[in-house]
């Protein structure tokens, strides 16, 4: 088998980022999608040109492998349905949004290697270069962190009603934490304030790391939609022998228009330039289908999934112990 036929499981935003994306990868077939929602079947036809169908099952038969890119709450119930019918799966973040629901999965895929979670920051170059130095111990004994990953108030609208802040932004930061120190992450408490919607748009968590090393981690969705990057993310380490900065945002491509809008655009996450290029998604989806093509080990496994869903749990835990101890009104 020279190249892997695709179907990707959920064809909203991410999905179709993924859908456009598989189109970069040369070993890559995307020959159909599945949506239980007609007006995003009608979108995939009209703009990949492939087949759409309703359910997961009606295209296992077509494929050697599946994205899934449905809702959060939905991970489960779909990853389990492929890897039975014997399919490698990429499962996008968060792998799952409980620690009982990752170890469901886990025990359904006999086959470690068939699974991979998609924790996209871990195929950035920035990254890569940042966890070589911590790994080499150049740093020395790692003293403190600081994570954070805030956004704008648009991103939360039409999803803070099924999932969180910590849960949507929050889980790139507990694996990239994990990734990059090679260090287990244990939650000491958490804060949280509820500005905008039913769920808390704001979340301070602080976090110790094996060895001793202790950190914040900090993630909200109340940036105004106006600010010109609506992205403001980073992570910082400080050990004995310096400190290591590095900046998450993508603010380098700055468009400023004549009607006074002004934006930066995206140059690293997502296919946002025609005719391919280099961009971490594509990066992520050509680590996956070559594992695939040649039964090499999977580049993030479920028990890496899983440990990042359980630094979010415990965050989750730890606003709802605040929540029932907090004086009214606070």
């Amino acid at each position: 088998m020279d190249r892997l036929r695709i179907g990707v499981v959920g064809i909203g935003v991410q999905g179709q980022l993924h859908a456009r994306a598989l189109r970069d990868v040369r070993q890559a077939e995307l020959v159909a999608v599945a949506d239980v929602a007609p007006h995003h079947r009608d979108w995939a036809e009209q703009n990949l040109g492939v087949r759409a169908v309703a359910e997961i099952g009606d295209l296992l038969d077509d494929v050697d492998a599946v994205s899934i890119c449905t809702p959060d709450h939905l991970h489960e119930e779909a990853t389990l349905a492929a890897l039975a019918a014997g399919k490698r799966v990429l499962l996008e973040k968060p792998m799952a949004l409980s620690t009982a629901s990752c170890d469901r999965i886990i025990a359904g895929c006999p086959d470690p290697d068939a699974l991979m979670i998609g924790h996209v920051l871990r195929f950035d170059p920035r990254v890569r270069r940042l966890r070589e130095v911590v790994r080499s111990g150049d740093l020395g004994d790692i003293w403190h962190v600081k994570v954070w990953r805030c956004t704008s108030q648009a991103v939360g609208v039409g999803i803070w009603d099924r999932t969180s802040v910590a849960w949507f932004l929050g889980i790139h930061d507990a694996d990239l934490v994990r990734f990059v120190t090679g260090r287990d992450v244990e939650v000491t408490g958490a804060v949280g304030r509820k500005v905008l919607s039913p769920s808390y748009d704001v979340v301070h968590a602080t976090i110790r790391l094996d060895g001793g090393a202790v950190g914040t981690m900090e993630n909200n969705w109340t940036l105004p939609h106006s600010r010109p990057s609506r992205a403001d993310a980073g992570l910082r380490i400080v050990g004995e022998h310096g400190v290591l900065e590095m900046d998450l945002s993508h603010n380098d491509l700055l468009y400023a228009r004549r009607d006074g809008a002004a934006s930066f655009m995206d140059t690293y996450f997502w296919p946002s330039r025609e005719g391919g290029g280099a961009y971490n998604l594509r990066t992520e989806l050509e680590a996956f289908v070559d594992a695939a093509l040649t039964g090499g080990p999977t580049p993030v496994s479920g028990a890496e999934g899983r440990a990042a869903v359980a630094v979010v749990e415990d965050i989750e835990a730890a606003l709802h112990a605040d929540a029932a101890t907090a004086p009214p009104g606070r």
